[in-house]
């Protein structure tokens, strides 16, 4: 068949047409697949994914836009090897890490950043996983960079943090309890919605380890929040997690939650009638300025161990 034809059905509006031309011939263009593979739909992504031979750059655009059907295809080829920058695309997209991530740390084609940005993503076999990856992470850094004394100002502010943040649990005023863990940790209103709900409750437990809180402290916290929907025995794990989690891998964790959220819309910044009374003048213009009010260290977000 000419290729100029081969070409024009495998661009085809109507996706039965296209399909056997795309899987089959071994002519079409390079830019012809790897605008399908960009702009779908998946069935078409399925019948590249499936061709019988595939260069780099398209495997790296499928990694990036294709749904989980489409990367299984990938994962279960043997002449398909997924590169860093393929594990990278995978890692960031949280769609896939918590369909395949199971088949993906089973190829390895998780790294560690990755494990530890998705944490609220993971299947449950993967957090232990990904709190391991945390913990190495960080003795790395401790080891580099000695952790120095905080600041008597800091620590009256993280108090005051944690007394406002128990505050709202009591009143169960989810909404706000948001609020404030988003301005203390840094992370965009998504995700601090995202980490109140129930069944993530073992990423809120990270997240509030990270803040210093005490076991009495997030027990209480927990039973306010997700008390009703929260069993005895799955209480007893997230304070076993509480107590077997060092502050320095919650740390690490959170700071690669902030890597992953790069993309997210900030925390919107309060007016000044609705600034909190615990925060300091100074804390207020760091917030204007977009910073989260106790910042993970820059040497964790980089860390890459």
């Amino acid at each position: 068949m000419p290729h100029d034809l081969l070409e024009l059905l495998a661009g085809d509006n109507d996706d039965l047409t296209a399909y056997p031309a795309l899987r089959y011939s071994p002519r079409l263009s390079v830019d012809l697949l790897l605008r399908t593979a960009r702009t779908g739909p998946d069935s078409l992504r399925k019948a590249i994914a499936n061709r019988p031979s595939l260069r780099e750059s398209v495997i790296s655009v499928l990694c990036e836009h294709a749904g989980a059907a489409v990367i299984r295809i990938l994962l279960d080829r043997n002449d398909v090897i997924l590169t860093q920058a393929h594990q990278a695309k995978l890692s960031c997209r949280s769609d896939i890490v918590a369909t395949l991530g199971l088949e993906l740390a089973g190829q390895d084609a998780l790294n560690p950043d990755g494990l530890m940005g998705q944490f609220l993503h993971l299947p449950a076999p993967l957090k232990a996983k990904a709190i391991a990856a945390a913990e190495m992470t960080s003795l790395v850094k401790q080891a580099q960079a000695p952790a120095a004394t905080p600041a008597a100002a800091s620590n009256s502010g993280r108090l005051k943090l944690q007394d406002a943040l128990l505050q709202e649990a009591l009143r169960q005023n989810r909404s706000r309890f948001a609020d404030l863990l988003g301005q203390g940790l840094g992370l965009p209103r998504a995700t601090c919605d995202l980490l109140i709900k129930q069944d993530q409750a073992e990423g809120l437990t990270v997240a509030l380890k990270a803040l210093g809180f005490s076991a009495g402290q997030l027990t209480t916290v927990l039973i306010r929040l997700a008390g009703a929907d929260l069993s005895l025995e799955r209480l007893r794990s997230l304070l076993r997690l509480n107590k077997t989690l060092s502050p320095g891998a919650a740390e690490v964790l959170v700071g690669q939650w902030l890597l992953h959220d790069q993309g997210a819309e900030s925390v919107e910044t309060p007016t000044p009638e609705h600034t909190p009374q615990y925060q300091e003048n100074g804390r207020r213009e760091i917030r204007a300025k977009g910073k989260p009010l106790f910042r993970v260290s820059k040497a964790v977000r980089k860390s890459g161990t």
